[in-house]
């Protein structure tokens, strides 16, 4: 059974998301093809975290500051132990906040990240040079992304979202978006200069 979305625009307050921006900021982070990313495992991330009453501070498996400035791929997140995706949105710079698409389709298997003509290889997930309607994903459609889905993501062709259904969250500072680590989530176009975030995954508990 897979983990009903949860949006929440207010769910974090804004003294624990400048902490965890002073934190991001103060540290070491290290660059990948796509972001700057810092890891968020400490007791210190613990400490200004466990405050938040939305969040379950002793299921945290994995998490880690991200940063960028370009639309981010179709992936998903699962790795046998990570249940649950909470996506915490700590600063967008220079423009109008974007927005976090989860599909409703999901891919069963371990982190995948499907890269549509771009050569580039992952760290954790596989890279595969194709759409997610090209591998054996769950609950496709069979029929074009709909449009009011296809306006936040007109940065790439129609055609590589063929199969895909979903909702688009705004990605708001003081809120948070819980998903399914399973399911497919990608960036919006990006009409900022750029967006931080700290991504969380939780244990995983009944699968």
């Amino acid at each position: 059974m897979l983990v009903t979305n949860i949006y929440n625009p207010t769910g974090i307050s804004i003294d624990t998301i400048e902490q965890l921006k002073e934190f991001y900021y103060s540290g070491e982070g290290y660059e990948t093809k796509t972001m700057k990313k810092l890891s968020g495992v400490s007791e210190d991330i613990k400490k200004i975290l466990e405050v938040e009453h939305e969040i379950d501070v002793d299921r945290i498996a994995i998490s880690h500051f991200y940063k960028h400035s370009k639309p981010y791929y179709p992936h998903t997140d699962y790795h046998s132990i990570e249940k649950e995706n909470m996506v915490i949105p700590l600063e967008v710079i220079g423009g109008p906040n974007p927005y976090l698409i989860v599909f409703n389709q999901w891919y069963g298997q371990d982190g995948i990240t499907w890269t549509f003509r771009d050569n580039l290889e992952f760290k954790h997930n596989t890279a595969t040079k194709n759409r997610p309607c090209d591998s054996n994903i769950q609950d496709a459609t069979g029929e074009d992304i709909p449009e009011y889905l296809y306006k936040y993501l007109s940065h790439q062709p129609k055609h590589y979202w063929f199969g895909l259904s979903g909702h688009a969250y705004e990605f708001k500072v003081g809120g948070y978006i819980r998903f399914d680590s399973r399911k497919i989530h990608a960036t919006s176009k990006l009409k900022c200069e750029s967006k931080l975030g700290l991504s969380i995954r939780y244990y995983a508990t009944n699968i």
